[in-house]
């Protein structure tokens, strides 16, 4: 991951190479998972401590994570730090002794609530100017259950809207039981839509289509527009096993499209700050300028999204970021331009942060952070 990798890809990688019980997969991922979200406050706790952190063998550095994070989580010393030092003598042995040390002197620190949290300054500040505080993200450090999309009857716990469940215990060949792993918060931006049967509708970035996967569940005629070939070859093939039908084209959606329909969706590229959680090591990632830079894209994508809504027809925007400039700052940008587009207001079943220009979801509950916002095209004959 300290080279650019995926924390996601890599454990699911590592995991499926070791011999782990499923209990013991589950601790691991724990621990990684915990330990990224937690990243800053750790290394702010370690600080006292340690004279040049940057100086260690990074393999040392996670060490001393690792075990900072279980001490956080309240593990006893005796369990908690003879593994490590363990784990310090087969890698670095002259640097068993300050894991060691380091270890067991770790006390309570009052951390900056930035700090603590584990956020960049520069986001927490931008976040609590704009939503007026910044306590939300404590849910992006929190687990999440594994929420499920069902397309066939199942006996499971209900998640928070239609359609969503909670998977509870190892992970599995979800498509064979009629089951799409999705956050409900990314579930809702297509029943935004509202699609019924024989109803067409276009999906922009859609990715391997999970949410092309519901609206062809409910009927409608669905096209997925993707500038990845290989993700949708993937989504082509859960489409089928799901029993869905999915028409995939590929191309770069900042030229216009060959055709139209009444209903469009566009779950644009973005920053991912919503989805923190399930990809903590993003916040460590992200510069200062990437959410004007991204909100340029938006933009231009939704320029193709309007082109391709007929009149009278609804265009929904979203994105699983909770950035100003990629929400209202795009909705406001694009309604400049775009007086035959009016915001229409919809009722939203999550926690909410912020409503008005759109809507933006909290992150709590194990949902993902997102924004909405779903316009009518006005009919010029009416």
């Amino acid at each position: 991951m300290d080279r650019g990798g995926r924390a996601q890809l890599l454990l699911d990688q590592a995991l499926d190479r070791v011999g782990f019980s499923e209990r013991d997969k589950a601790y691991a991922t724990h621990l990684v998972y915990g330990t990224l979200r937690r990243l800053r406050l750790l290394d702010f706790l370690l600080e006292p401590h340690l004279k040049a952190p940057d100086r260690l063998p990074l393999e040392v550095l996670w060490i001393l994570r690792l075990g900072t994070f279980e001490w956080l989580s309240g593990k006893p010393d005796h369990a908690r730090v003879s593994p490590w030092v363990e784990e310090a003598k087969r890698r670095y042995p002259p640097l068993a002794g300050l894991v060691n040390a380091v270890l067991r002197r770790l006390k309570p620190r009052e951390a900056p609530e930035c700090v603590r949290l584990s956020l960049p300054d520069w986001l927490c500040q931008a976040w609590r100017g704009f939503f007026g505080e910044v306590g939300f993200a404590e849910g992006f450090n929190e687990p999440a259950p594994l929420f499920v999309t069902a397309y066939r009857p199942v006996d499971l716990k209900p998640g928070p809207i239609p359609d969503s469940y909670v998977w509870e215990g190892p992970k599995r060949d979800f498509s064979a039981l009629g089951l799409q792993p999705q956050n409900p918060a990314s579930l809702f931006a297509a029943k935004l839509l509202e699609p019924g049967p024989g109803e067409k509708v276009l999906d922009l970035c859609g990715g391997a289509g999970l949410k092309a996967f519901y609206l062809a569940a409910r009927g409608a005629e669905v096209v997925s527009y993707d500038l990845n070939p290989r993700r949708q070859k993937a989504g082509a093939k859960t489409a089928r096993r799901l029993g869905l039908k999915v028409t995939y084209r590929t191309q770069d959606l900042r030229e216009p499209l060959g055709e139209k329909a009444k209903k469009v969706l566009l779950d644009a590229p973005c920053t991912g700050t919503g989805t923190f959680r399930s990809h903590p090591e993003l916040r460590y990632r992200l510069r200062p300028e990437d959410p004007k830079a991204m909100a340029s894209l938006q933009l231009a994508l939704l320029e193709t999204a309007a082109g391709a809504t007929e009149e009278g027809g609804l265009l929904v925007y979203a994105v699983c970021s909770l950035t100003e400039e990629e929400g209202e700052g795009v909705a406001r940008a694009f309604l400049e331009r775009h007086p035959e587009f009016r915001p229409e207001p919809f009722s939203c079943p999550f926690p909410v942060l912020r409503e008005g220009l759109g809507v933006y979801v909290a992150p709590r509950e194990g949902l993902d952070g997102f924004y909405y916002l779903r316009l009518r095209r006005v009919d010029s004959r009416a």
